[in-house]
């Protein structure tokens, strides 16, 4: 009878093990299976597993497309499911900026002998259509895993991050007050430097951005990059207008309605125009295409910048800004294009 006892204990044991065993699974889904060029989204885990396991997700980054980048790992809640079993939440960020399909192979997970894998994922991303300018709209993210981070943090310190922020200020404060009065830190008034002239700092970061040679040496996306961002903030200093926040045709639209622009804004629209390929449609220009680029934009600085008045009757103007237009134009001569 004993023996038979033993017998029956032993069986019990292995089914509980082999069920346990069975448990286990891995399952993967995406957030979105299109996406946008630049846009992100989130590959989802739900792993079962037993507790204390030292299980690891296996990721062949050689067998993943190229064109599928994998931004970061997102580690979510882990719920005890009993008979000594959990339940993990992961999240694996990727991004593409080329469009396409694209089919991501299966994830393997290793826990002890076993090895469970995922089914593969396929992905489309689709391009960006550069025919409508204002329909391209800031990249996102695409995922709420990131806009709930606070769930990771602990319960003390998402309820009373107020108040906590609130005394860490009044410390600081003492503090600075203690210093000040007891003469151990002397705070010097340091006057105000005199801002630059929009126009002035125009040309000078057109003259350093001539210098860097980024077109060049084939960075044309960032050459296209900060030319276009030198006219929005001289813009924004000169007319008041909030270019940085605005597409290019909104720009043109804007410019072609002031006195002072309207002549000048097709020089803006032509380099607006190119700068829009190269970034979004990832097209190089011709050497004599960067060339033009860069004086029609002095050329704008320059047709729109303040009149300058005399300092009185009989007096002397005003000391000109420094303009770099003729050296310029000397330097395009010697490389055989000239500026028109």
């Amino acid at each position: 009878m004993l023996k038979r006892l033993t017998y029956i204990s032993i069986l019990l044991i292995a089914l509980s093990l082999g069920a346990t065993a069975s448990a286990r699974s891995i399952k993967a889904v995406v957030d979105s299976s299109q996406i946008t060029m630049g846009y992100q989204t989130a590959i989802r885990f739900d792993i079962v597993d037993q507790a204390g396991s030292p299980s690891e997700i296996l990721v062949d980054k050689d067998a993943i497309p190229a064109e599928v980048e994998l931004i970061d790992w997102v580690y979510g809640d882990t719920t005890n499911l009993g008979n000594g079993l959990v339940e993990m939440k992961r999240a694996l960020i990727i991004q593409s900026f080329d469009s396409g399909l694209y089919t991501i192979p299966p994830f393997l997970m290793v826990a002890g002998p076993d090895t469970l894998r995922t089914e593969p994922i396929t992905l489309k991303v689709n391009p960006v259509d550069v025919s409508h300018m204002d329909d391209i709209n800031p990249i996102a993210p695409a995922m709420d895993f990131e806009s709930r981070w606070y769930d990771f943090l602990p319960d003390w310190l998402t309820d009373y991050w107020q108040w906590i922020l609130a005394g860490l200020l009044l410390v600081a404060a003492g503090i600075c007050g203690y210093l000040i009065m007891t003469r151990k830190v002397e705070v010097p008034l340091i006057p105000k430097k005199k801002p630059v002239p929009p126009y002035q700092l125009a040309m000078q970061r057109l003259e350093s951005l001539r210098e860097q040679n980024l077109w060049q040496s084939g960075q044309e996306k960032e050459y296209y990059t900060r030319l276009i961002d030198i006219l929005r903030d001289y813009l924004q200093g000169r007319f008041g207008i909030n270019a940085m926040e605005m597409t290019s045709q909104q720009i043109t639209r804007v410019l072609n309605e002031n006195e002072t622009t309207r002549m000048p804004n097709a020089r803006m629209k032509r380099i607006l125009e190119i700068a829009d390929f190269v970034k979004f449609a990832k097209v190089r220009p011709l050497p004599d295409d960067n060339h033009r680029a860069l004086a029609e934009a002095v050329r704008f600085v320059e047709e729109t910048k303040p009149v300058e008045e005399p300092t009185g009757e009989g007096g002397e103007d005003s000391a000109p800004d420094p303009v770099w237009t003729q050296p310029y134009a000397q330097s395009q001569e010697r490389s055989g294009t000239t500026v028109k």
